[in-house]
């Protein structure tokens, strides 16, 4: 999934409303569309951070 890298220049050079549908348009909806290891490293981030701030329970 190769997307187009916008340089600077050529966001400056595009109106606002080029500028959001380019940004819209980099959005990724549908976790079954996102690169496999960005799920995994996300979801390492989320539980550690889950763990980092909840208490523990104790029996």
């Amino acid at each position: 999934m190769d997307r187009k890298v916008w340089t600077a220049a050529e966001l400056e050079a595009m109106t606002p409303a080029e500028v959001d549908a380019v940004f819209e348009g980099g959005i990724v909806w549908d976790p079954a569309d996102a690169a496999p290891e960005l799920l995994a490293q996300t979801r390492e981030r989320i539980l550690r951070r889950i763990e980092n701030t909840e208490p523990t329970q104790r029996s």
